[in-house]
């Protein structure tokens, strides 16, 4: 009697502690305590299994990222918005601060959502990734760049005939407009334009017949090594090495897992300088005219929005070789005034790990 019992409480121990370390497992990913970290990501460095979940090798990445940390369940910072829509009399936005009201940010979000999964229906979800300010805005922010006003995408040239031939089949709830090289996706026009009320839909508050909120799409043409985007941006033309974008890894973008380049930070930096200054909008996508532009030091910024902070996850191993561009797993926390938001764990370059807060360039030595 006495052996049985041991064998029950033995039985009993050993079902708990594995439960516990499923649990652990399964909830590491996004907002683990940190001295838990070593004891899985060991475990996770052995067997690979969710390493290979971040990076996107087929058109179809839907259940990819149902596999993923769920970023809807995590602390995100309350959003600036402005008190009455931009375009309603009396309305303006200022540098550094917040380009939409409330419903005209969901109003951006529902395009960039309709948008992605157009692209995944399409079976298009490794054609496409977060490019320009998006892109910065994912990597600074986890989020679009606070005073950001539009999404930029990054498309392969060759599915745009298809792209548009399903966006077509949206009309009028969603519009796509070409703009030269690029196209534009916006949502149901609001009539009038200058309406104070705060409701779904897109405006035209500009010339040249566009109307915003929209999802800026850019194309891209490719050749063995390099992509070539199309249309110019800040002036010129870019080619960006293959091997810093494919294969597309997914990175936070609010509450989507989005493609982005394999290397982000070497992408982002042929684009943005890689000083310590946050800089504001020169143009203006509502109204497409010049305006005046800003720049303060970011960490001036600190305690008004929130900012990815970085760190390895644990010490790279030796076999792995020492080569900053190897896959590795990275801690990203969002903070703001000192305050850790949330902390996402994911696949990214080693040397991602070093990237300062406030600052596109590696953190100094201490």
């Amino acid at each position: 009697m006495l052996k049985l019992r041991k064998t029950k409480t033995t039985a009993t121990l050993i079902l708990t502690v594995m439960l516990t370390l499923s649990y652990l497992f399964l909830n590491t990913l996004v907002t683990s305590p940190a001295s838990l970290c070593p004891l899985i990501f060991n475990f996770l460095r052995r067997r690979q299994l969710n390493f290979k979940s971040f990076v996107v090798k087929t058109g179809h990445i839907k259940e990819q990222r149902e596999r993923l940390p769920n970023l809807e369940n995590i602390i995100w910072p309350e959003r600036e918005y402005l008190p009455s829509p931009l375009g309603a009399p009396g309305t303006r936005s200022l540098p550094l601060g917040a380009q939409f009201s409330r419903q005209q940010m969901r109003t951006l979000w529902n395009l960039f959502n309709t948008f992605a999964n157009v692209m995944e229906e399409l079976g298009f979800s490794d054609r496409w990734m977060l490019y320009g300010g998006s892109l910065l805005g994912s990597f600074r922010h986890h989020d679009i760049i606070p005073w950001d006003d539009d999404i930029d995408v990054l498309v392969d040239n060759e599915v745009r005939p298809a792209l548009w031939k399903k966006m077509r089949t949206l009309l009028p709830n969603y519009v796509i407009q070409k703009c030269g090289r690029r196209d534009k996706l916006s949502s149901k026009l609001i009539v009038p334009n200058n309406s104070s009320l705060d409701i779904d839909g897109s405006r035209i508050l500009n010339n040249y017949g566009w109307a915003w909120p929209i999802v800026d799409i850019g194309y891209y043409i490719s050749n063995a090594t390099h992509i070539h985007e199309l249309a110019t941006a800040n002036g010129r033309y870019y080619d960006y090495a293959k091997s810093d974008i494919f294969p597309l890894l997914l990175r936070p973008f609010y509450k989507m897992w989005a493609p982005a380049p394999r290397n982000t930070f070497a992408f982002t930096m042929q684009t943005y300088p890689g000083d310590g200054n946050c800089s504001s909008l020169t143009w203006s996508h509502a109204f497409e005219v010049g305006i005046k532009g800003q720049s303060v030091p970011c960490a001036d910024l600190a305690e008004r929005y929130a900012f990815v902070e970085r760190s390895p996850l644990y010490s790279p191993v030796k076999e792995d070789g020492d080569s900053p561009e190897v896959l590795d797993w990275v801690r990203e926390r969002l903070i703001r005034g000192g305050k850790v938001l949330h902390e996402i764990h994911l696949v990214a370059p080693r040397a991602e790990a070093h990237v300062d807060t406030y600052a596109l360039r590696m953190k100094s030595k201490p």
